[in-house]
Order: structure tokens, then sequence, then C-alpha cells
């Protein structure tokens, strides 16, 4: 994968389960993060920046939560996981098990509608919201820019 920030085209929901996952990165796994060369670099293609409705968190322990929603936005990227390994490998990274009751889960893996950085429609996304609960747990703080850096806290992961 390249890093990107041209503007994407639009792209489907890829439903068909033959098709690659789109995945809406916004923490340590985007281009640069600290899981960006284990989880995603040779494992697929970066579509390009995009955004999503909602809200970041700092959760004091080195990677962010998104909360869905609203009328804030989150930036990130658009990456097309090419194998079903390293999408579970993705998974397992956000404490995400598709078999689990939502309420055990660290994260929860959602299709989401994703917009280029005018607010232009791409298309949808999995992406990773985290629990309400969990959220709680970790006393979560507001980013208010939408944008995650590696500076916002003292550990790693997303």
């Amino acid at each position: 994968m390249t890093v990107s920030d041209s503007p994407l085209l639009p792209i489907d929901n890829r439903s068909d389960s033959n098709s690659r996952p789109l995945v809406f990165v916004y923490g340590t796994l985007m281009p640069g993060g600290h899981y960006w060369e284990s989880h995603c670099q040779g494992k697929g293609r970066n579509l390009g920046a995009a955004r999503v409705r909602g809200r970041l968190y700092d959760l004091h322990c080195g990677y962010p939560g998104l909360r869905l929603g609203g009328d804030s936005w989150v930036s990130g990227y658009i990456l097309e996981i090419t194998s079903k390994e390293a999408f579970k490998k993705i998974d397992e990274l956000e404490g995400y098990d598709p078999a689990r009751p939502p309420e055990e889960n660290e994260y929860i893996r959602l299709l989401e509608p994703c917009f280029d950085r005018e607010g232009r429609p791409l298309g949808q996304a999995w992406t990773y919201e985290i629990t309400e609960s969990e959220l709680k747990r970790c006393g979560g703080r507001l980013v208010e820019s939408g944008i995650w850096s590696s500076g916002c806290s003292d550990s790693t992961r997303d």
C-alpha cells in the first residue's frame, strides 16, 4: 500500500463474499501508524484519505476510540484488504470477534458511510467503533480535531 491523499473514486459496499473488504482506519492502523507495517503494509491497497461522521477519543493507552454519528468528522484512510487472514488479524487487534455478543467486544465492526474531504459520499467501508462501556472504562478524552496523532497518548495500538 502506498500513502495517498488523492481523492477516492466512489466505492461500493463490497457485500460480495469474494470481494476484498474495505476498511476505514483512523488510528494506529493508518499509514505511518504503529500497526501499519505489521497489519496493513503489503496486505492490501491504500485507497486514500476519507472521513466518517463521529467523535474521536484518546483512550490514554496509545490508541483512539471512535463513536459514530453526529455532525463532527473523524479523518482516516480507506484500505482495501487483500486477504481474509489480514482482515481477521485486524479484527483481533481491535478486540472484535463476530461470534461474541457485542457487549463482550472492545470494538464493534460496522459498515459505515465514508466521505471525501469535501463531504461528498464515497460509499461504505468497515470501521471499528469502540463500545460505550469500553470508552467509559478508559475515560476517553475527546480529540476535537477528529485527527489521531501518535502524540495524543503515550502507548501503542488502534
